[in-house]
């Protein structure tokens, strides 16, 4: 796997060889994280579980603070009287009185008619930055995004120049959305498989 250094070296010879601001590690850091949050905004390049423990007289709970938007969520509704284990519930649907809705950016509000003790929520967590302490460690992408990287850290670098969006950090920003759009149009990424009804039956939570 691609580390952040090798990241830096490749934009300071190719997408920022041209700008002063390619000795500015802070800066391309930067750029760096911005994008790998950028990726993350378009795949689902990584998914938690996060076990919510029911509180009686609770309806609302936290989410983890590298939240940024829920895949799914399974917990026990009983129907016709049975206690279906591990039952895939809906997502902010204001027609279904079982659905889980997003109150605030990083809160969940459960209704009354999810049972159990637990509730599952799958989630796709926001990348872990890079530091200047964490250069010589693998990115959080698979190597094909790589391209795409290097094309937005270009994007961000020549567009600091003077502030606007100049013609080359607009051919940049071009160039990331064609490397974007070459991965989902050839399935360059396999997205695991988001049920984790399974899981969470193996684990006993529900």
């Amino acid at each position: 796997m691609t580390t952040a250094q090798e990241v830096i070296d490749l934009a300071r010879n190719g997408e920022l060889k041209q700008l002063a601001i390619k000795t500015d590690v802070d800066a391309v850091i930067g750029f760096i994280n911005l994008g790998l949050l950028e990726l993350y905004k378009r795949f689902p390049i990584e998914t938690k579980e996060f076990i919510i423990t029911m509180v009686n007289g609770v309806g609302e709970y936290s989410l983890p603070s590298d939240f940024m938007w829920i895949v799914s969520a399974y917990g026990e509704v009983p129907i016709n009287g049975t206690q279906i284990t591990v039952n895939q519930l809906p997502i902010n649907d204001e027609t279904d009185p079982l659905s889980i809705n997003t109150v605030a950016w990083n809160k969940v509000q459960i209704p009354s008619g999810v049972t159990g003790e637990y509730v599952s929520v799958i989630y796709v967590p926001s990348p872990v930055p890079v530091t200047t302490l964490t250069l010589t460690d693998p990115l959080p992408i698979p190597d094909q995004f790589i391209e795409a990287l290097l094309n937005y850290i270009g994007y961000r670098g020549h567009g600091s120049v003077d502030g606007k969006i100049n013609t080359e950090s607009n051919t940049h920003y071009q160039r990331f959305e064609a490397s974007i759009a070459r991965i989902a149009q050839y399935s360059m990424f396999t997205e695991e498989s988001m049920s984790m009804a399974n899981r969470v039956i193996d684990k006993g939570f529900v």
